[in-house]
C-alpha cells in the first residue's frame, strides 16, 4: 500500500514540478543561446528570468513539502485519507520519501541550469585541475576519496530528511490547538530550534573543557578529522530526525483533531 500512496503522491505534485522544471530548463537553454550570440538585452532578459525561476523553485519546493502533509493530513482531507486501509507509518514515509526526492530533484535541475547557463564561463579543466590540487592538499584518494563521497551523500539525506521531519513534527504539535495551527506551527519551529541551539551550545562548552579539541587537532590527520565530522553529523541527523518522526507519529495516532 505505501508504494501506491507514493504513486498517488508523485502524481498529485508531478503536475506542479515536472512544468516548472520544464520551463526552467528552456529559459536556460534560450539564455545560454542570447549569450552565444551576444544579445546582449534578451540575454539579461533570460539571466534575470532564470534567477527568478530558480528561487521560484526552491519556495515552491518548500511550500508543497509543507502544504501535502499539512492539507492531506490535518485538516478536513485527512478524513479520507485515516480511513485508507493503512497505518500512519505509510502515511508519513509516502510524504517523506516523495518530498525528499523533489527536493534532490530541484537542487539537480537548478545545478543543471546554471551549468548550461555558465557552460563556457569557465575551463572544465580548470575546475578538475583545481578539484584534484584539493585532493592532495586534504590526503583524500582512492578508496578514501570513495568512502568520502559516500559518507556526504548519506550527511546530505539524513540532513535532508531530519530537515522534512523536524517540520512535519511542527506541524503535527498543532493538533494540541483547534485554532491558529499555522501560527502554533511556526511557534513550534521557533521552540525546536532554540532548544536544537541550546543543546548545541551546551555540547560544545562540555566538549571545550575536555582535552579533545586538542587531541583532534593535535594527532589526527585533516583526514581523519573530517571523516569524524562527517560521521558525527549523520549520527546527530538520524537521531533527530527520528526523535521528530516519533513525535509526529504519536500526534497523527493519539491526539488527531482534524479542522
Amino acid at each position: 500500500m505505501l508504494g501506491k500512496l507514493i504513486k498517488y503522491e508523485f502524481k498529485a505534485t508531478g503536475r506542479i514540478f515536472l512544468p516548472l522544471f520544464g520551463a526552467l530548463l528552456i529559459v536556460a537553454i534560450v539564455s545560454r543561446l542570447f549569450m552565444t550570440l551576444r544579445f546582449q538585452t534578451p540575454m539579461i532578459i533570460g539571466i534575470v528570468l532564470s534567477v527568478i525561476m530558480i528561487v521560484a523553485i526552491f519556495v515552491i519546493t518548500l511550500i508543497i513539502t509543507l502544504q501535502r502533509f499539512y492539507r492531506n493530513l490535518l485538516t478536513n482531507e485527512g478524513y479520507l485519507m485515516f480511513t485508507l486501509p493503512v497505518n500512519t507509518d505509510s502515511l508519513i514515509w509516502s510524504k517523506l520519501i516523495v518530498a525528499s526526492i523533489w527536493n534532490i530533484l530541484s537542487l539537480v535541475i537548478v545545478g543543471v541550469a546554471i551549468s548550461i547557463m555558465a557552460i563556457s564561463e569557465f575551463s572544465l579543466a580548470d575546475v578538475l585541475q583545481s578539484f584534484r590540487e584539493l585532493l592532495i592538499t586534504t590526503g583524500i584518494g582512492g578508496g578514501t576519496l570513495a568512502a568520502f563521497i559516500v559518507e556526504f551523500i548519506i550527511l546530505m539525506v539524513t540532513a535532508l530528511l531530519s530537515g522534512i521531519l523536524m517540520f512535519y513534527a511542527c506541524m503535527s504539535v498543532s493538533l494540541l490547538t483547534n485554532k491558529h495551527r499555522v501560527l502554533f506551527s511556526f511557534a513550534a519551529y521557533l521552540v525546536f530550534s532554540t532548544i536544537g541551539q541550546i543543546i548545541t551550545g551546551i555540547a560544545a562548552a562540555v566538549i571545550t573543557k575536555t582535552n579533545l579539541p586538542d587531541i583532534v587537532m593535535n594527532y589526527w590527520e585533516l583526514i581523519t578529522q573530517i571523516h569524524a565530522g562527517q560521521l558525527f553529523t549523520i549520527a546527530i541527523n538520524i537521531v533527530t530526525g527520528v526523535i521528530f518522526y516519533i513525535l509526529s507519529r504519536y500526534m497523527l495516532k493519539n491526539k488527531l483533531n482534524l479542522e
